[in-house]
């Protein structure tokens, strides 16, 4: 019995030992060591090394869905902030639409300071194409080399890279009627966000093919309680001619005040004074309206206003919800492409907005305008908007 047992115990000791170098033939290889991406701090949250260089990259962007609508039904009312062109009007239903925005930005250090290439990808769906997906279009890149800055996107009217604090218009996603374009410039900047700070731009707006540039030029001062600039533009040619047209000029003066004891709560002062109808000034809800009155019969296209006046004020009521209130007056308008104002062509503008922000990277959005001019009824328009940040 001891003999069986023995013999027994034997043949499954040499099975296992069988079994365990079976397994072992058939195992995979170790892995090999993984090079984890470096996170790069040096210019915020977001960036990290691309492998084997001393780039840092950042990938950012957002996902939004609105839904939105107008109130105005004909020629009688005054046109709209949203959903204002030819597609909407006359339109009484719901406006809904997507976008999707991605981001990319590199950046490294040199002798001659932060070498950074930055482009914006973006596509929307709307009703108007609804009958297929929207394309996919470069929205802004940029080259820049310490304060030398060239590329396409916002003009220097109303946009800085070193001090954004009195960027665009209002509070609101919209900003309300600020001049907002987008152009091909080279531009250089200087100062930061505390002490005097400014920028020379020079621009090529799309509508004109010719040797001479547009001219833009900001100077302004920052500091603990807000900031404050003075900006000037020249359009050499505001009929968009290539050949013998008119010049413009532009001056806006603008002001940033920080509520004491209210972190995150400003308040926003901005006037305008455009000399003539050109590529910049504030723009109106008049911009591109055809007037039929006793003085004009024939009708007469209206472009900016003469002069400009806009408030806007954001209280931060709690760390995730900041509510908006803007208003605006326009003076009268400019005939278009000219020099002379046409009397009873003033209006007005008010906005209320919120911004909440439940969970972190999640937005909801309400924003609604009322524009008003004097000849014509006034139009409500608006949207709801949910956004997904990454």
């Amino acid at each position: 019995m001891k003999i069986k047992s023995l013999i027994l115990g034997s043949a499954a000791a040499l099975l296992a030992v069988s079994g365990a170098r079976a397994a072992d033939a058939v195992m995979a290889p170790e892995p090999e060591p993984v090079d984890y991406v470096r996170v790069c701090d040096a210019y915020g949250a977001g960036f990290f090394y691309i492998p084997g260089t001393e780039t840092c990259l950042s990938i950012n962007g957002y996902v939004w869905f609105q839904v939105g609508a107008t109130s105005r039904q004909d020629a009688n009312d005054t046109p709209g902030y949203y959903y204002n062109d030819d597609a909407f009007q006359n339109h009484t239903g719901w406006q809904t639409g997507s976008r999707v925005r991605i981001n990319f930005d590199a950046r490294s250090e040199t002798e001659w300071g932060t070498l950074r290439g930055w482009m914006r990808l973006q596509a929307s769906w709307d009703q108007q194409s609804k009958f297929g997906d929207g394309p996919v279009g470069i929205d802004q890149a940029w080259v820049q080399l310490g304060g030398f800055a060239a590329g396409y996107g916002e003009s220097a009217w109303f946009y800085q890279f070193n001090n954004s604090t009195l960027n665009d218009g209002s509070f609101s996603w919209g900003g309300l009627y600020y001049g907002d374009h987008q152009r091909a410039q080279i531009r250089y900047e200087f100062g930061d966000k505390t002490g005097f700070y400014g920028l020379i731009a020079l621009e090529d707006p799309e509508d004109e093919l010719n040797y001479m540039p547009n001219v833009v030029g900001r100077i302004g001062y920052g500091a603990a309680w807000g900031a404050v600039a003075l900006t000037g533009a020249y359009d050499h040619d505001r009929t968009g001619l290539a050949v013998g047209g008119d010049a413009g000029w532009a001056l806006s003066g603008s002001a940033l005040f920080n509520i004491p004891s209210m972190p995150g709560s400003a308040l926003k002062v901005i006037g305008t004074y455009n000399g003539s109808d050109s590529e910049y000034g504030p723009d109106s809800p008049l911009v591109g309206y055809t007037l039929t009155n006793a003085a004009h019969p024939a009708g007469v296209d209206l472009g900016q206003p003469e002069w400009s006046v806009l408030a806007s004020l954001i209280y931060q009521a709690t760390p995730d919800l900041g509510l908006i209130v803007s208003g605006q007056y326009f003076g009268d308008a400019y005939i278009a492409g000219g020099d002379d104002t046409v009397n009873g062509t003033s209006a007005w503008a008010a906005e209320i907005s919120a911004v909440w922000t439940p969970v972190k990277n999640f937005e909801v959005r309400p924003e609604i305008v009322y524009t008003k001019a004097e000849h014509l009824d006034g139009t409500a328009s608006g949207f709801l908007r949910f956004t997904r940040y990454f």
